[in-house]
């Protein structure tokens, strides 16, 4: 029989940041699943802001007025991106920064991700987060064993 259970995600994920020469670096970035607290508060801000943008069409079209979208400079989105990046981080290990431990904190998460000589580490990031396979349980932990599978 299926256990529905097997269907969760995971709480939370671990990427491994590849350096410049695509290897691992042993620094291990912590991020939320779709069903952790800082993700569903991240998906009901976005919610919220697309609700009121069609809201505003809505209106616009009601008063039969043209709706023009926000332009959006560059940086912008590239704001946009990090904070995406940031809201689901939950945190880090095995960073130093000039010889000295760099721990994790949302303020020095922005800090790395918007010096744009380590634009590789935000592309990887959200890479991360667009891959659904990211957060799959792994399927030893989801499998239960089958009466074939145990001994007597």
């Amino acid at each position: 029989m299926f256990d529905i259970d097997a269907l969760d995600a995971a709480d939370t994920a671990d990427m491994e940041v590849l350096g410049p020469d695509g290897r691992l670096t042993g620094w291990i970035w912590t991020f939320a699943g779709p069903g952790h607290p800082q993700t569903i508060t991240q998906s009901n801000r976005i919610a919220r802001e697309r609700l009121h943008e069609d809201s505003q069409k809505e209106a616009a079209r009601v008063n039969g007025r043209k709706w023009k979208p926000p332009e959006e400079t560059v940086d912008q989105v590239r704001a946009k991106n990090i904070e995406f990046v940031v809201e689901r981080l939950v945190g880090w290990q095995g960073a130093t920064r000039g010889g000295k431990e760099f721990p994790y904190s949302p303020e020095n998460a922005r800090e790395i991700l918007q010096d744009r000589r380590k634009a590789a580490l935000l592309t990887q990031a959200l890479e991360f987060l667009g891959e659904a396979s990211s957060f799959t349980q792994s399927s030893a932990t989801n499998s239960q064993p089958s009466p074939s599978d145990t001994s007597n």
